[in-house]
């Protein structure tokens, strides 16, 4: 698990809630049992979800994310999760306006995407059967562009967010062994670990940790502006 999305699940008040957007497998119910909250109250919505898989007490609300918006009142959660969506998505601004209008004041917001880097890898070589990535363009449904840091900080400023974290998502463990990996995953053929390794090692992703302001509620307008930079 991401240290912060880690964090976010760990900072989440005792039965506090957590929505999930795009929630295929249930990641954060069991990223919130292994570090024991489990009192968290999950939430989630996905265009497809097998009702046979949803966890038990789990609230799922099923939602075409690309044209509808999130199917939930103002203001209820305490943690807006949405990891790996944005870059599947038309209208991704618009998107993370959604998740803030869902977020309690003073909630907190969890973006992860493709970052820039995800551009600078070749294409996965085998294991096409496993659905595995290593260029941003190995997945078909990715219709948005690439994030950076940069651009995700700037998009909380604009709605008015406080960033808390915004980086590349890197293991400098897995950039040090990279080439006794990138060996052992090319010998083996192993596309699971030949993607999570190079992931690691690179920053494919990278995430945003975001706090919605005490004095927000509902859904923000987008405000853009250029800072003042003093003299050039």
């Amino acid at each position: 698990m991401n240290p912060a999305l880690e964090n976010c699940l760990r900072s989440c008040p005792e039965g506090g809630s957590v929505l999930d957007l795009g929630c295929l497998g249930f990641h954060q119910v069991s990223n919130a049992q292994a570090l024991r909250r489990v009192s968290l109250k999950h939430f989630g919505v996905d265009r497809v979800v097998p009702y046979s898989e949803i966890p038990p007490g789990f609230v799922f609300k099923r939602a075409d994310l690309d044209c509808e918006p999130v199917p939930f009142g103002d203001d209820l959660f305490d943690l807006v999760v949405a990891s790996h969506i944005i870059e599947h998505l038309r209208d991704p601004i618009g998107f993370v306006a959604e998740c803030i209008r869902v977020c309690k004041p003073g909630g907190r917001l969890y973006l992860e995407a493709p970052s820039e880097r995800a551009t600078l890898l070749p294409s996965m070589p085998f294991g096409y059967e496993l659905f595995c990535s290593l260029s941003y363009f190995d997945d078909p449904t990715h219709i948005s562009r690439p994030w950076t840091p940069q651009a995700l900080f700037r998009l909380a400023r604009y709605y008015s967010c406080e960033p808390l974290e915004a980086r590349h998502i890197v293991s400098w463990k897995h950039r040090f062994l990279l080439p006794l990996l990138l060996l052992y995953a090319l010998v083996t053929r192993d596309a699971v670990r030949l993607e999570h390794w190079c992931w690691q090692a690179v920053g494919w992703s990278c995430c945003l940790v975001a706090r919605k302001p005490e004095d927000l509620n509902g859904k923000p307008a987008l405000r853009y502006y250029i800072p003042s930079r003093g003299p050039a």
